[in-house]
């Protein structure tokens, strides 16, 4: 079956979407939280503002894309991708989401969560089921679709096919990825799985040629920190016996079964790839 072509942007316009996304989404949601901080219902309008924000960040690409005149689901990886491979991609972010439990149970005694974050966990725990729902809708549904339509669709793949290289289109993304999330970049331990998390979207984007696959992967992997915050406090526990040694076990194996099977798989490069052209030439 013949495959639809690929249309990426210029690197400079690559970078500069993302950075109009991220500031559009930033401060379309710290300015509703502001003008909302003394209504009624506070906890649900901030979940929503979150959720608005998040959806904001898609207005700058689509903006564009339609000034251009290219309809945005042609600048989508979409490979079609087995079941085998669907399923691995499962097995490797279960594995992954196990390993980073041993991770935080081995660096909590050296560093503590930060009042910050427990507050947002508090607040959680504390706030009506409809409120948490909206909540985790966003980080579970449209941040993945949308952080990754931005990060590992448009960004990863303008600078894949611009320098022709594993290693600015895996890392470049996976930094400004991290400086999105600026909350995290002030706990070490949470800014560690957040980089980790971003390779591991950013390597599975290359050997899939599938966006989907990195949405469903980031969505898992929030959805396993929602459901965290009210299963486990890890505060409580302090070494890897009490995680469950049969846990790791199936996480070591899980991840590494993952990752064995994706190494074996080759770089998907799309046979057509057509460049938008910069505003200035159609003007020109």
């Amino acid at each position: 079956m013949k495959q639809a072509p690929l249309h990426i942007f210029t690197v400079r316009e690559a970078y500069l979407l993302a950075a109009a996304s991220m500031f559009l989404g930033l401060f379309v949601s710290i300015t509703l939280q502001g003008f909302l901080a003394e209504r009624e219902q506070v906890a649900l309008l901030e979940r929503l503002s979150i959720l608005i924000g998040e959806l904001a960040i898609l207005a700058p690409p689509i903006f564009i894309l339609k000034q251009r005149g290219v309809v945005w689901t042609r600048v989508l990886p979409l490979r079609p991708v087995s079941p085998v491979t669907l399923f691995m991609a499962v097995v490797i972010i279960g594995g992954a989401i196990g390993l980073v439990s041993v991770f935080e149970v081995l660096v909590l005694p050296y560093f503590p969560i930060p009042d910050f974050l427990k507050q947002l966990e508090a607040e959680m725990i504390q706030a009506d089921l409809f409120d948490n729902l909206v909540l985790i809708i966003a980080g579970t549904l449209v941040a993945p679709l949308v952080e990754e339509f931005i990060f590992r669709g448009i960004l990863q793949q303008s600078l894949f096919y611009r320098y022709g290289s594993l290693l600015p289109a895996m890392v470049i993304p996976t930094v400004i990825f991290a400086l999105f999330h600026v909350a995290y970049l002030f706990y070490l331990p949470a800014l560690v799985e957040l980089i980790a998390l971003a390779l591991l979207l950013a390597w599975l984007m290359l050997k899939t040629g599938n966006l989907l696959i990195p949405i469903m992967v980031h969505g898992l992997f929030n959805l396993s920190s929602f459901t965290g915050v009210f299963i486990t406090d890890l505060e409580e526990i302090s070494t890897l016996t009490e995680l469950g040694i049969p846990w790791i076990i199936l996480s070591v194996v899980m991840a590494t079964a993952g990752w064995i099977y994706f190494k074996q798989l080759p770089v998907v490069v799309f046979d057509e790839v057509y460049l938008i052209p910069p505003l200035r030439e159609e003007l020109s």
